[in-house]
């Protein structure tokens, strides 16, 4: 079974290393009217970000916050990076956070990846979510977005947030909407200049409708700050490889995972044969409207990239979490081997050259 795997790894790897040089072909208007050219470029120097960050609030039973703010403290004074601060202050910030039922295990994560959260004064935490309750943010955003963007903390960047508001505004994300999307993707925040994120925006509109990319930007905030040649090259493979059109697309956070998880799941229900290719004369015959051309044997977008791996293996017969990860790992292998060739071809060429 490995060896087999090995062997798909090698050969898919390889053929869809050109898919995504290829552009969506058209005019000026959206992607099921007429397909426009999706061309390559960055607009921003910002790198890529993966965000799969959930709000991550629930419902849970009143615990006993005491029990538990103790339980937590003595589990993130167990961390080696731990800087000094004070234990008392620490333990009111993490009431704070439980008195908004966060869980104890995001509590512990978030802080411990973030512990310069645990310097500032509780006054200031309180007068901070004040502040952010004023501009409509609730509890689910609290953590996430100070986890993300601490300096709101030390009472600046107001100003900034009030831009970034305004930017979507502009771009006709309803307001209940708003404050999700900063939440889930704070480097909105790390700069008061929001023309890339019209670009980024802008370069949406260029295959999918203003509906369309308002649904995109809410359910994947990171298309506002990555650069454009990475989302160009998702939509390029969901496109041509997968042969879905927009309104599927609208209808998953595909665009929040790196292209290799993408073609790996792709290529994974491939070759079990959960996933069939649309036939090229369907997609030639629906291009000029919105159906999308996938049948509706396979399973849907947000069925392949949008789940857990223990979920997604539930979708084969007779297969498991194990294969599936063993085949993730082969490709990762081969897409390494495949850059390092693809490196050594191009020092090649410069020493030809001289």
């Amino acid at each position: 079974m490995l060896s087999m795997f090995r062997r798909l790894a090698v050969n898919l790897y390889r053929s869809s290393r050109w898919s995504c040089s290829r552009n969506i072909h058209g005019n000026a208007s959206a992607v099921d009217s007429i397909c426009m050219p999706f061309q390559k470029g960055t607009f921003m120097d910002i790198g890529s970000t993966f965000l799969c960050c959930r709000l991550y609030t629930k419902d849970v039973p009143n615990a006993d916050i005491e029990g538990d703010a103790d339980d937590i403290w003595t589990k993130l004074y167990r961390c080696d990076h731990l800087p000094v601060v004070d234990a008392e202050r620490s333990k009111d910030i993490i009431r704070l956070l439980l008195s908004f039922r966060y869980h104890k295990n995001h509590i512990i994560r978030e802080l411990s990846q973030n512990t310069v959260l645990l310097k500032y004064p509780t006054s200031q935490w309180k007068e901070t979510i004040s502040y952010l309750q004023s501009y409509g943010f609730h509890g689910a955003h609290f953590l996430p977005l100070l986890a993300g963007y601490h300096t709101l903390l030390s009472g600046t960047a107001w100003g900034t947030l009030q831009e970034v508001l305004t930017f979507l505004h502009s771009v006709h994300i309803p307001y209940r909407n708003r404050q999700e999307i900063i939440a889930r993707n704070p480097m909105l925040l790390f700069s008061d200049d929001t023309r890339p994120f019209l670009n980024n925006y802008s370069n949406l509109l260029k295959v999918f409708t203003r509906n369309e990319a308002v649904i995109l930007v809410t359910k994947n905030p990171n298309l506002l700050t990555d650069p454009v040649e990475e989302t160009n090259d998702k939509i390029n493979y969901v496109y041509y490889e997968m042969g879905i059109r927009s309104r599927e697309m609208t209808r998953s956070r595909a665009f929040e995972h790196p292209l290799s998880h993408i073609i790996t799941r792709h290529k994974f229900a491939e070759r079990a044969g959960l996933y069939k290719a649309p036939d090229k004369h369907e997609i030639a015959a629906k291009e000029l409207n919105l159906q999308t051309v996938v049948a509706s044997a396979n399973p849907s977008l947000s069925d392949l990239v949008d789940t857990r791996n223990a979920a997604f293996i539930k979708l084969f017969s007779g297969l498991t979490v194990a294969e599936y990860e063993a085949f993730v790992a082969m490709m990762s292998e081969v897409q390494d081997e495949t850059e390092d060739d693809a490196d050594s071809d191009v020092s090649d060429s410069d020493s030809d050259d001289e």
